[in-house]
């Protein structure tokens, strides 16, 4: 009885696996031939460039010259005849100051003036009578000499009035502020009727012209005097010196703006310092590959690709020049991509940029 029973057994077991094996195959023979996997790789020929080694700064645009206008006398402000971002001429008035004091004090001293001048006239009328009478005998010559020095201090007097009017006149010029040198008006630091105080600005001035300060580490791309200046990717000026006193710790240079810039005066804007530029055989930055400090391109060569060590000389953000151009076109993509390139089965080929 149990030797019917394993033959049942075993005769179900090997029914169901002949099912399953003949579905299997089914299955199977219903599935379409395997087709090879394509890669997709961009290539693209080296060719001549010009590639910049670039550090990249903060720096702070300012004018070539600023001045803060201010009086050298007290008096109230009359008018001030500019307002901000105004372009204005070397010796242009800006501010007239309230002079009516000091033209008084000159009218004064003008009568005093005209009186001395009589006193000077009549005490050389009375000198001349003196000097005629002593050469007669008809005067000492204790009263002559008094009569001298009465004409002496006379003339005197008049010589220190006339010098004060004139210092007087020479302060009318300080009550009219006029612009030291062409350029625009920074801002404004008081307003008509405020009282102008010697020292106090009443408003700035700037020049023109421009320049850029920037703080810099010292690396081995030396920041040198004579390279040109980068804004957004066009030449806007050179380093035109090199500060001796540091800054935060920081070195600091000066570049001449030669194209001016749309930016007030005192703003920040990121700039880049050319420290190496070079001409020659360029390809993109996407096509190096770096491994154990080498470095390689893949060439698409004989229908396959290949490495090729290759010495870079210059890098930017974009492409890089190299010291022997390859022969054959270079692929672009990650460097987790070119380094299976090699290995990989069919590749289409694209352009590359």
């Amino acid at each position: 009885m149990k030797k019917i029973i394993f033959i049942v057994l075993a005769v179900a077991v090997a029914v169901v696996a002949a099912r399953f094996l003949l579905s299997q195959k089914k299955a199977v023979a219903g599935l379409g031939t395997p087709q090879p996997v394509h890669y997709n790789v961009a290539v693209e020929n080296a060719r001549e460039g010009t590639v910049r080694e670039t550090r990249r700064f903060l720096a702070q645009l300012l004018s070539d010259k600023s001045a803060l206008i201010a009086s050298k006398y007290s008096g109230r402000i009359r008018h001030i005849h500019v307002k901000e971002n105004d372009r204005v001429k070397k010796g242009q008035l800006l501010v007239t100051l309230d002079d009516s004091e000091v033209r008084a004090s000159i009218a004064s001293l003008r009568s005093q003036k005209k009186a001395l001048e009589a006193d000077v006239a009549n005490a050389k009328t009375q000198l001349e009578r003196s000097a005629l009478l002593l050469k007669s005998g008809g005067l000492s010559q204790e009263k002559y000499d008094n009569a001298k020095v009465f004409y002496e201090t006379k003339k005197a007097a008049l010589r220190g009035t006339a010098e004060k009017i004139r210092q007087l006149e020479s302060q009318l010029a300080y009550f009219n502020l006029r612009a030291p040198f062409a350029g625009k008006v920074g801002s404004l630091f008081a307003d008509d009727g405020s009282l102008a105080v010697p020292g106090k600005p009443v408003l700035s001035i700037n020049s023109g012209t421009q320049k850029l300060i920037f703080s810099y580490v010292e690396t081995d791309r030396r920041i040198l005097e004579g390279q040109t200046v980068l804004y957004r990717g066009e030449p806007v000026g050179k380093v035109v010196r090199l500060y001796d006193d540091a800054k935060n710790a920081l070195l600091v240079a000066e570049a001449k703006v030669t194209k001016a810039l749309a930016k007030a005066n005192k703003s920040y804007l990121d700039i880049e310092v050319v420290t190496a530029e070079g001409k020659g055989c360029t390809v993109p930055q996407d096509a190096l590959l770096h491994r154990n400090g080498q470095t390689f391109v893949m060439i698409h060569k004989e229908g396959r690709f290949e490495p090729l060590e290759v010495r870079t000389l210059l890098e930017d953000s974009q492409r890089a020049l190299l010291e022997t151009c390859p022969g054959y076109p270079v692929a672009t993509a990650s460097e987790a991509k070119l380094a299976l390139l090699p290995t990989m089965g069919s590749v289409n080929l694209g352009e590359g940029r």
